[in-house]
């Protein structure tokens, strides 16, 4: 059905029911206002910039980034601002909504966000730390759920990590169920620039049973190569996608590792792929994976004009043929420059890319095939001005389908001081199909001992943290938590469960 007839029905039926009132894709009128958050007056920050978005249990939304402290230490700080499920400034939360760090010398970069089962905050980024003149490394930091710095994290809740003699940018940050912490980013490796992936403990020191002394290097292209994104499979092994130089051009690339560090020989043969993508440089900024096991990534990339581009690959590292017929999918979002830097999966198995177009949000929905979701704003791609000049950072679905985008946004590129962190919120429509499975915890097993058990505990009206005592979750589960598991029962399974 086309928006227009949408709307048409949705008149027709109004006084019968809610789920009409507005479309996929249309900006959701119940966040912030008219779906859209700039917050640059509640901030009160010089330069604020939102990088990365994650979101809480209870739907508050935490966005990652950083600001320029010039009325003090005259160097960019870690920022953190958590938001309420309606898109207000959280007050409860830091100082008035917002958290800000400082990591290192100067020039401190958060580029990732994480929410811990047990509601801490991870943020990771780049600083330059004490000492150094241009060699920015590793950089992580931890917060109580009230936004005060975590002290069993490193003593100080802070951490600079220098990886390597030489520049180093953290990129992205994942955590694993037996709370190590795995980020990603790009390492200066004598002659050019690695992928380089790092496991911490829970207790920020490096995991030494990763890689050598919790390091790993890949040197993927004949160039340098940039690692952008991280997710984690079910069983422990890693997927990192980026950027790598090959032949003096710039293409998509992802690496998968073993929970140990090394490099997966399942996949492509070796653990590493290149791909082709559009007729010249591409950069891959988001990965995520199916339930199916397949690897999704995006990017933007050169087809005559700047695209969105994305690219889909077997559990075993080969394209997807199924996908658009090549593995690959390229769309132009507007007449200008297109990047995507965030990427979804639906429950139902529909793609959600967002990133930036012609300086304004934009997005994308796509069918599993890789066909546009003409379900979404009529043409499957949406545009939003925020206020002028808008970069997109993450993106975020939320329980009922919404999509949550976070960034920056500036009504004028040469007023630095008028730079916002920004939100839009769109409606995702009701999903076409769950994924509910008698796997509660989501370890790839039906044991009588976890998942049998929890459901019986649940369907005689227990809930919360009873619910689990006494359960012993293997340690690749993903779902081993009350509030993750509710979520899973609530949304996958159409479940009625008290919060507890």
């Amino acid at each position: 059905m086309s928006k227009r007839l949408w709307q048409i029905f949705c008149v027709m039926v109004w006084a019968a029911t809610a789920l009409c009132r507005a479309a996929p894709g249309d900006l959701d009128t119940g966040f912030g206002t008219s779906g859209k958050v700039n917050v640059q007056t509640q901030l009160a920050l010089s330069d604020p910039n939102g990088r990365a978005i994650a979101l809480q249990p209870d739907g508050k939304v935490l966005v990652a980034g950083y600001w320029w402290d010039t009325a003090g230490s005259s160097k960019n700080l870690f920022l953190l601002v958590r938001f309420t499920p309606g898109g207000a400034v959280d007050t409860s939360f830091g100082n008035n909504g917002i958290v800000s760090t400082m990591i290192g010398a100067a020039s401190a970069e958060a580029s990732g966000v994480a929410v811990q089962p047990d509601g801490k905050i991870l943020v990771t980024g780049s600083c330059l730390p004490i000492g150094t003149s241009n060699a920015t490394e590793f950089c992580l930091s931890r917060y109580l759920s009230n936004g005060t710095l975590d002290t069993s994290f490193n003593v100080t809740g802070t951490l600079v990590s220098n990886i390597v003699t030489g520049r180093e940018r953290a990129h992205a940050v994942a955590l694993q169920p037996d709370g190590k912490i795995v980020v990603a980013g790009t390492c200066d490796n004598v002659f050019s620039d690695d992928f380089c992936v790092v496991r911490y403990l829970s207790n920020g020191t490096l995991d030494v049973d990763f890689g050598v002394g919790g390091r790993v290097f890949t040197a993927i292209g004949n160039g340098n190569d940039t690692a952008r994104a991280i997710a984690l499979r079910p069983d422990g092994r890693i997927v990192v996608a980026g950027a790598c130089v090959n032949d003096s051009i710039s293409r998509f690339c992802v690496a998968q590792y073993h929970n140990s560090g090394a490099l997966d020989a399942s996949f492509s043969g070796d653990g590493k792929i290149i791909t082709t993508m559009g007729s010249a440089d591409a950069s891959a900024h988001a990965v995520a994976l199916q339930h199916d096991g397949r690897v999704v990534v995006a990017g933007t990339c050169v087809n005559g004009s700047n695209d969105f581009c994305l690219a889909r690959y077997l559990e075993n590292g080969t394209l997807d043929t199924s996908f658009n017929g090549t593995g690959r999918v390229l769309t132009a979002m507007s007449a200008g420059a297109d990047s995507a830097s965030g990427l979804v999966v639906q429950p139902d198995g529909k793609l959600v890319a967002v990133g930036t177009c012609s300086n304004d949000f934009c997005g994308a929905r796509y069918l599993p095939n890789g066909s546009l979701d003409t379900s979404f704003s009529a043409d499957g791609k949406v545009t939003t001005d925020i206020s002028g000049f808008d970069v997109a950072g993450g993106v975020a679905l939320q329980p009922d389908g919404n999509i949550v985008v976070a960034g920056a946004c500036n009504p004028s590129p040469s007023d630095a001081s008028s730079l916002s962190v920004c939100l839009a919120r769109y409606q995702g429509g009701p999903n076409e199909a769950r994924i509910c499975t008698l796997d509660i915890d989501g370890d790839n097993r039906v044991l009588a001992t976890t998942d049998a058990l929890i459901y019986t505990r649940i369907s005689l009206g227990m809930s919360g943290s009873s619910v689990l005592a006494g359960v012993t979750f293997a340690s690749h589960a993903t779902r081993n938590s009350w509030p993750l598991i509710r979520d899973y029962l609530v949304t996958q399974c159409g479940m009625t469960v008290a919060p507890g």
